[in-house]
């Protein structure tokens, strides 16, 4: 099941607060598909597809387990991100901090 990719979709607002449309149409995207996802119907079989169209899945079930894990993983990431940039930030900061001692200390340097 190929190229779970991406960062996964901002999580605010995804469940949208009760307003629940009822309009019939041709291919009826499940209420518990989540948002991205498309219902392609091949004959007989229906395949679900991801948005970025990379996996596809056989039944709802599965698209719930793969996108609760997705999930997951954007959670965890997003802390990672976090993380990394209070450090990149930490580390800016500090190096803000020697430029500017380095500055009092040498002024101008370089020739004109």
């Amino acid at each position: 099941g190929g190229g779970g990719g991406g960062e996964g979709g901002g999580g605010d607002g995804a469940a949208g607060g009760g307003k629940e449309e009822k309009k019939k149409t041709a291919n009826e995207t499940p209420a518990s598909l989540p948002p991205g996802w498309t219902v392609e119907v091949r004959g007989r079989s229906t395949a679900y597809v991801s948005p970025d169209g990379m996996t596809h899945f056989s039944t709802l079930a599965k698209v719930q387990r793969y996108h609760k894990q997705q999930m997951a993983l954007a959670e965890r990431f997003q802390q990672q991100q976090q993380r990394h940039a209070e450090a990149k930030k930490r580390e800016k900061e500090k190096e803000a901090l020697e430029q500017k001692q380095k500055q009092k200390q040498g002024g101008a340097s370089g020739g004109e």
